[in-house]
This record gives structure tokens, sequence and C-alpha cells, in this order.
């Protein structure tokens, strides 16, 4: 009688199982891993920026995996973000590659903020055929030649002609400018966009100087420009915290210069580290609006807090590369693989797309020779009492 009823049961639950798996109930696959390498200043004179790289393709996977993973082509995939240090540095940043490719085995590449990291490791992500998402400045970083790399962000290239052109109509008295840019790959190149913008706005460049990276006493080089007297003087991103001490010792020497900033900043640190009296007056590029009510800026500012603390300091950085990170997912998905290649085509695709920065899009033709640079609006600022005001938007 026992067995009978054993039997009964175990027919039962065969049936229920059988009915269960027709109804779709069977228990899901578990998702699939893939790495995402993030190669980035985590150490060194860009770690400012570099943590902002990191921690944009942070909280985009996160989000990602937390909803379950991505359907990629019929399967689903959740994401794990490997982080190297390049310390800012080219050999760091071939070193880093070379790790990510031939022994974590990655294909996607999100970073570097420096142009030497960016361009000593093309070589080795071109000819495997690595996609590389990065913020590097430097020119060469977009060609024809390299066809597996994109800009994620505006470089001085979209944002030097927006910033020239605001300066010569708010200030129509100036006619003279400098420029103050690190002298390294990223240095150059910015200087180079600047000169070209100021002259085209008809304002003459009369010097270029190029300290080197860490630099904290600007004041002998402060002084042989002040025995010049421009009208001007363009930061060519330095960093935050060094345009800071520019702007402070600008100040300090009584120049009467406008000091330009060449970079989005972080508008309350910037007046911290500089002063409230000698922020006055700062002019510079942003992207990210801090104080927008839009949901998706309100509900990126809450997962950064929540994940960094409430003191954390956010750059323009990143909430670039969460857009960068949430336009690669929309690419794996439009691509339906995880096949570098086919996800290059993807990304070339995805004419627009709407971010915590608005809307995005590439294009760079006409500048680069391929269209991997990518475009968003952005607007001119200024420090007033203390705090950021918008000056106008450009695009």
């Amino acid at each position: 009688m026992e067995s009978k009823k054993r039997l009964i049961l175990v027919i039962t639950f065969l049936f229920v199982l059988q009915f269960a798996l027709g109804l779709g109930l069977q228990p899901r696959a578990e998702a699939k891993e893939l790495k995402i390498a993030v190669i980035t200043a985590l150490s060194g004179a860009g770690a400012e920026w570099g943590r902002g790289v990191l921690h944009g393709a942070e909280l985009a996977a996160e989000e990602v995996n937390a909803k379950g993973g991505l359907n990629i082509g019929g399967e689903k995939y959740s994401f794990k973000i490997v982080a190297y240090d390049d310390k800012y540095t080219g050999a760091g940043g071939a070193a880093a590659a070379h790790k990510a490719i031939y022994e974590d085995k990655v294909n996607i590449i999100i970073g570097s903020i420096s142009s030497a990291s960016v361009l000593a490791f093309q070589d080795l992500t071109e000819k495997n055929k690595v996609l590389v998402l990065a913020n590097s400045w430097a020119r060469d970083v977009l060609k024809p030649e390299k066809p597996y790399s994109f800009r994620m962000f505006m470089s001085s290239t979209q944002l030097a002609p927006g910033i020239a052109q605001w300066v010569r109509k708010l200030y129509p008295d100036i006619k003279t400018a400098v420029t103050v840019a690190p002298n390294d790959a990223s240095g150059w190149s910015v200087a180079e966009d600047y000169v070209k913008s100021y002259e085209d706005a008809g304002i003459k460049v009369i010097s270029k100087e190029f300290p080197e990276r860490g630099t904290k006493d600007y004041y002998p080089m402060l002084n042989r420009i002040k025995a010049k007297n421009p009208g001007l003087i363009q930061d060519g991103a330095l960093g935050v915290g060094a345009v800071a001490i520019l702007t402070k010792q600008i100040r300090e020497l009584d120049l009467k210069a406008l000091p330009v900033g060449g970079a989005t900043i972080d508008p309350d640190l910037f007046v911290k580290l500089c002063g409230k009296k000698e922020a006055e007056g700062f002019i510079y590029p942003s992207i990210f609006d801090v104080n927008s009510k839009k949901p998706i800026v309100v509900n990126f500012l809450k997962s950064f807090k929540k994940k960094y603390g409430e003191k954390a300091t956010i750059t323009y950085v990143d909430p670039s590369f969460y857009d960068a990170t949430n336009l690669l997912f929309a690419a794996l998905e439009k691509a339906k693989s995880t096949d570098s290649t086919k996800v290059r085509d993807a990304l070339e695709t995805i004419r627009q797309f709407e971010g915590v920065n608005g809307k995005l899009e590439f294009g760079g033709k006409e500048t680069y020779g391929i269209d991997h640079q990518l475009y968003q609006s952005y607007y001119i600022a200024q420090i007033k009492d203390g705090r950021e005001t918008t000056l106008g938007w450009v695009r």
C-alpha cells in the first residue's frame, strides 16, 4: 500500500513538473559572465579624472546585473568590470592592455583618459580587434586606420571653438591670450586646439606654456606671462586641482588676465581649492548639470552617492562613462553578439542615444576621417559668488 502511495506521488510530481516546463516555468539558466576591462588612472597625475571612468562603468554594470543581466543574442550575460591602473603613463597603459588581452582574455576596453596610455596600447588593441572606448584627447587616437577605437567624450577639438566664441562675445576688448597646457601628448593636442580657436575668433595667442603635470609653483611662468600683459590665460586641461592652483596664483600676482578653463570641472571643489574670492569670474565648459531635475540625472546622482558616499567628488567623467557603458550595452544588444567587430558595427549605427548628459551621437569624419567621436551639447559656465552659473549653451 505504501509503495502504491509513493508511486502515485512520483507520478503526480512528474506530471506537475512537465506541466510547469510546458508553461515555461523551468529554472532560469545562470547568466554568462562577460569581462570588460577598465584601463584608467587610479593613481598619478590624472587620478581625479581616472576614477570617474571606473565609477561610471561600475554603476552602469551594477544596474544591468541587478536586473538579471543583458539579453545578447538570446542568452543572458552579466558583466564583470576588471580595473587596471595605468598610472596615467604610456608604459602603464601598454602593460595593462597586455594583461587584459592575453591573460584576462577581454575584447572590450573602457578607457583610458591618458593619451599616452591609449596611444601606447592601440597597436595591440587594433591588431587583436579589441574594442576601445576611450576619453583620451589626443587627435591621433581617432583615425580610419584605428577602426576599433572610439572617443566617448568631447575633447578640446569640440569644446575650444565654443569657448573662444563665448569669450569673444562676453569680453570684446580682449585681444591676446596665453595657453597653459601640460607637457604631454594631451597637453600638446589641447594647446593646438585652443590656439586655432582663439585665432579664428580674432584673439592672438602670444605665448604657449607647457608646465609639467604635478606643478605646484606657477609663479616663475606667470611672472614671464605678466610682462606680456595678455587679455586671458587659457588652461589646457591641467585638471581641477592644478587649474585651481594656477588661478589662485594668477590672482595673487594681480594679473589682469581672465582665467579660462579648458575642461569641465567640479565647481564646488574648484572654489574650495582656489578660494571664493580668487575663483570669481572663472569661465569653463561643462556638460553635466548637477542641479538638473531630469529623472535620469537625479537617479544617477542617487546611485553615485549611495555607492561612493555623500562626500565623494563627482567629475564630468563619471556620468560620461556611465553613458558610454550604457551605449556599449545598447550596442551589444543590437549586435546580438559579443564579437568585437559586430559590436563595433552596431555602435556605429546608433545615431542618437539619451543619456545622463542628454542626447549623444557619433560623428567626426570631417575631422578624424571616421565617425567615432561622440558629440553632445555643452554649456559655458562661470563662477559667480562661489557658485556655478550658466552663461549659455553650445550646440
